[in-house]
């Protein structure tokens, strides 16, 4: 079964199965099956704004760096295999938590957690293993909605803090931007909003009731982005940091 994503940004840029075939031929490696049609169907960019799908060019581009890695910073454990059997692996994604995912040539995907020393298999299918790394909750918070943004464009990036997270919730609902909303947990709301080509994802931290605001949209969008941040300052929550491309004016 293949992943039915939401697309939140406004562009996305496939790459052509003959990319995928290429890199097979120079690694000498079958990649992971449903790893072309995902390529084919979205291109590189990131799925519930926790893993990252590497193009073929980036995995060629960062295989050299990877394996000295490995070599060289190995503490993790699996009941079959061994640092040497990873001596070939292709790296095909990652988190940005650190978590890396890799092929290892006749056995399949593993999962190398960043912050825990099991290596975790994850079968086959480069489809089935991406599903799992963002529903399953072993590694991060699962997710209840699958969603795509892509890395075609650079897009502007906010983060927020402050205010109570029912209030800001309703705030940013109330503005009924948003296709779809992911609340697969009580301390968390992330807006899907194609609109803008981005998302707001609202969290509180536990332990310390600090709430945080993580708002991203193409630069183009400020009239929409506007309406956000109006909401945000309504709800008494300030914005600390903005980076990458600057809004349009």
């Amino acid at each position: 079964m293949g992943l039915d994503l939401i697309v939140v940004s406004t562009e996305l840029e496939p790459i052509e199965h003959a990319a995928v075939a290429a890199l097979e031929q120079r690694l000498g490696v079958a990649l992971p099956t449903g790893y072309a049609e995902i390529m084919a169907t979205y291109g590189q960019g990131s799925i519930c704004n926790i893993f990252d799908v590497w193009g073929p060019a980036r995995i060629l581009d960062s295989l050299d760096g990877a394996r000295e890695l490995l070599a060289e910073y190995w503490f993790w454990e699996h009941p079959e295999l061994v640092q040497a059997d990873f001596a070939d692996a292709v790296p095909v994604g990652g988190s940005s938590n650190g978590d890396q995912m890799v092929l290892v040539p006749g056995r399949g995907l593993v999962v190398l957690p960043r912050h825990a020393t099991d290596a975790i298999d994850v079968g086959t299918s480069y489809t089935d293993a991406v599903r799992w790394f963002c529903t399953s909750g072993r590694l991060v918070a699962a997710s209840a909605v699958l969603w795509f943004e892509s890395w075609t464009r650079l897009s502007c990036y906010e983060n927020w803090a402050g205010g109570e997270l029912g209030r800001v919730r309703e705030a940013i609902s109330a503005l009924g931007l948003h296709s779809a909303l992911d609340e697969s947990r009580r301390d968390t709301g992330t807006f899907l909003i194609p609109a803008m080509g981005g998302h707001v994802s609202v969290l509180e931290t536990s332990g310390d009731g600090d709430l945080y605001v993580h708002v991203r949209f193409e630069p183009e969008f400020t009239a929409l982005h506007a309406r956000i941040e109006a909401a945000l300052i309504g709800a008494d929550v300030r914005r600390l940091a903005r980076w990458g491309a600057e809004p349009v004016i």
